[in-house]
């Protein structure tokens, strides 16, 4: 009998031990990949010292978070963050279509996603002719921006002006991470959706980037 029985006592304790070690193992594996689980992007967090300046006479922002570098009319160098792609929206929307006949090119060769759509607002452009500031009447005074999609390669951004008549409007424009920089990704040429719309208020999650009127 005691032959028997001497050996289950130890097969129970080992089994015991090597269920509670690897309790404790899984415990510190969860624990673990908590701990190196990313944070998701704050898509809220505002640009920090902006300044303003003026591009053929709309007041643009400069930030810390871009752009760093401008040449020929084109403002490069964007933070890789939501921030500086919000930024970079702004930005972008209102140097191409404010440009005048000197600039456009090197500010679409520079601020632009390559491909179809830049090429046939190229072809139409050239058929426009801009030598001086924007009128006042029609000039955009920004207000701030909205990110509605955000990944490390591509961004939806809501950018957001006012007019002279106090009229306010919404441009939908994408940026995407090209050639270590923010550019604009214009509208596919086939797509019938209105990238700017009227709107009566801005989002109270709009991140505020307001002009000086």
């Amino acid at each position: 009998m005691n032959s028997t029985e001497t050996p289950s006592a130890p097969r129970f304790g080992a089994l015991r031990a090597a269920g509670l070690l690897s309790v404790v193992l899984l415990t510190g594996a969860v624990g673990c990949g908590g701990g190196d689980a990313a944070a998701p992007p704050d898509l809220s967090a505002p640009p920090t010292n902006v300044r303003w300046q003026p591009f053929q006479g709309v007041p643009l922002p400069r930030t810390d978070q871009g752009p760093t570098a401008e040449t020929d009319g084109a403002a490069t160098g964007f933070d890789h963050s939501p921030t500086g792609a919000g930024v970079a929206a702004m930005v972008h929307a209102v140097r191409l279509s404010v440009a005048d006949d000197s600039q456009w090119s090197n500010i679409a060769a520079r601020e632009v996603v390559p491909g179809p759509a830049k090429d046939e607002w190229a072809v139409n452009r050239v058929q426009v002719s801009i030598s001086g500031p924007a009128d006042p009447v029609y000039a955009p005074r920004l207000l701030g921006y909205r990110i509605t999609e955000y990944t490390d390669q591509r961004a939806a951004v809501d950018v957001y002006s006012e007019y002279s008549d106090s009229s306010k409007a919404v441009n939908h424009t994408t940026v995407e991470w090209f050639a270590h920089d923010w550019r604009l990704r214009l509208p596919d040429p086939e797509s019938t959706a209105r990238p700017i719309e009227p709107v009566g208020e801005i989002p109270s999650d709009t991140v505020k980037v307001e002009a000086p009127k």
